[in-house]
């Protein structure tokens, strides 16, 4: 076994352009500075598998998948860490002699490696600029007429305060932090043709980084210590919905999967029940991923459509999409896991 020094073996990462050799394989369309395509881990039908040529990174928003070439190799192409270290040195053209060996164990340097990757790029202390409200003004309110057409209470709209941008035309809201500071807008296009047109879907206004907080936190902060349970939702649309029945107690995490943060801040909380809500197309196995260390201290449910009542998993529906009865049949069956 080939014993290498840290240093170069990040040295050695850097040598490959990590979105040329995964493009020789999958099909990848550029949005912003990044470029995404669907995990091939998951089902995936809204592509959240993303490579940051500046970084010469992988994360995968859904299920959480990172890293450089050497973790690419050993999720996407099921290789060993040595196989993988062994396919980095042929892809680079690296005369092996010129590399340090100092490292004497492989599995403590892929270690190092990962805490490298983790606190450079994606646990690092989170910076942001606390926004005044003011900028809110920039967006006009009223009520998006889909919404409305959907069945969402304009005044619980106006709960949430949302807004339209008329130039992107996007349904915009607020974004909050932990601590209930200003951070950010969200948007949301209006445009039913959004893929043909190459627009994201949805679109941070301002550089948010890792997901240390949830959207709903702090309008439904009282309401979930009041009945000690939290219902968690991938969107804030889902949640609105929910609310028009009485639940008042949901937040969104603005993904299909709980990040170590968002764990974090669940397990501060101390609630008795946390209920995920997530849309029929998250594996259950997914769920129970992210969600092991919170089963050892409290109650975790999950709202799973065994019966198919929402269609099927490519339909990619939220439990509240098909009303109220089925939402209750839902949530009365939720599975303890």
């Amino acid at each position: 076994m080939l014993k290498y020094d840290n240093d170069a073996i990040i040295e050695l990462c850097s040598k490959i352009d990590l979105l040329e050799y995964a493009s020789q394989s999958m099909d990848f369309n550029k949005k912003s500075d990044d470029y995404f395509t669907n995990c091939p881990k998951h089902t995936d039908l809204t592509p959240s598998l993303s490579i940051s040529p500046n970084k010469n990174f992988f994360y995968c928003f859904s299920c959480g998948r990172s890293g450089n070439i050497i973790n690419w190799l050993m999720e996407y192409e099921d290789l060993t860490f040595p196989q993988a270290l062994e396919k980095v040195i042929k892809l680079s053209g690296t005369d092996i002699s010129k590399l340090n060996l100092k490292q004497p164990d492989a599995l403590l340097l892929f270690k190092k490696i990962k805490k490298f990757i983790e606190e450079e790029y994606y646990h690092k202390e989170v910076i942001r600029d606390i926004l005044d409200k003011s900028i809110l003004d920039e967006y006009v309110i009223e009520n998006p007429q889909e919404w409305l057409k959907e069945g969402i209470n304009p005044l619980i709209m106006r709960k949430y305060n949302i807004r339209i941008d008329n130039k992107a035309n996007r349904i915009v809201y607020p974004v909050y932090d932990k601590d209930f500071n200003l951070i950010g807008i969200k948007g949301r296009t209006r445009y039913k043709d959004y893929k043909e047109r190459n627009l994201m879907k949805y679109q941070n206004y301002y550089k948010i980084g890792t997901t240390n907080f949830f959207t709903g936190m702090k309008e439904n902060i009282h309401k979930i210590k009041e009945k000690n349970e939290i219902i968690i939702f991938e969107g804030i649309k889902s949640g609105m919905k929910a609310e028009n029945w009485g639940y008042d107690n949901w937040v969104a995490s603005e993904t299909s999967h709980l990040n170590d943060e968002q764990i974090q801040i669940l397990l501060e909380m101390r609630l008795k029940n946390i209920i995920i809500a997530y849309d029929n197309d998250v594996e259950l196995q997914k769920i129970k991923d992210c969600t092991k260390m919170l089963k050892k201290f409290t109650n975790v449910f999950v709202i799973y459509d065994k019966k198919g009542l929402l269609g099927k998993k490519t339909d990619k529906m939220s439990p509240v999409d098909l009303g109220k009865e089925i939402w209750e049949i839902l949530f009365n069956e939720r599975m303890k896991i």
